[in-house]
């Protein structure tokens, strides 16, 4: 990472702010729960994978963060309407959110794939995200206030054998259009979604 980029990190301070990343358990969601509490903010770990969420929220609050981890399966309504409730009664507000959670298909040829596949990349990569955007949104039209940003990947623009098959590509590309009619209709409110796509050159 660059002197100038990592000067552009620290200028930017989230001090008495909430921040809920999904994903965070390992990867580029993990590095952004990072980036949030060493800027000040109280932070929100949500995953599947319990193991590595706890651990990586203890691992924070060892550096003197506020930091809760949450098991979460974003393809699940229940469960994610709880995220955002705990994270709101722990913590009190929600002030921003990086839904970062998804999951790559296994690799295979269309006529090759399975429903059960297809079905699971579907529901953690578009309509959970959906689903967690439907819940922090509440939240954030309640307090006036957030900013949620999705990530999805150069896949969801651009096709190719190497971004995945076609399930990945469709959820992906499905959610950048979902996210610019969102975007859209909500440019009325205060609070705030963008989309984000990891840069293949840059160093996480």
């Amino acid at each position: 990472m660059s002197s100038n980029r990592t000067a552009e990190k620290r200028d930017i301070l989230f001090e008495g702010k909430v921040a809920l990343v999904t994903g965070a358990g390992s990867g580029l969601g993990l590095a952004t729960v990072k980036a949030f509490a060493e800027s000040g903010a109280s932070v929100v770990l949500a995953d599947w994978n319990e193991t590595s969420v706890r651990s990586a929220a203890e691992a924070l609050q060892a550096q003197g963060h506020r930091a809760l981890a949450i098991p979460c399966d974003v393809a699940d309504d229940a469960q994610v309407k709880a995220m955002v409730h705990q994270t709101v009664t722990t913590f009190g507000r929600l002030d921003a959110a990086y839904n970062n959670a998804g999951v790559q298909n296994v690799l295979a040829e269309t006529a090759d794939t399975t429903a059960e596949d297809y079905d699971r990349v579907m529901g953690i990569n578009l309509r959970g995200v959906w689903s967690c955007m439907k819940f922090e949104l509440q939240e954030m039209r309640k307090q006036g206030s957030g900013t949620i940003v999705n990530c999805s990947s150069l896949g969801g623009l651009v096709g190719g054998a190497e971004r995945g098959n076609l399930s990945r590509r469709q959820a992906r590309s499905a959610w950048v259009h979902q996210e610019r009619g969102s975007r859209i209709r909500r440019a009325r409110h205060p609070h705030q979604c963008h989309m984000s796509g990891p840069d293949p050159n840059a160093d996480v």
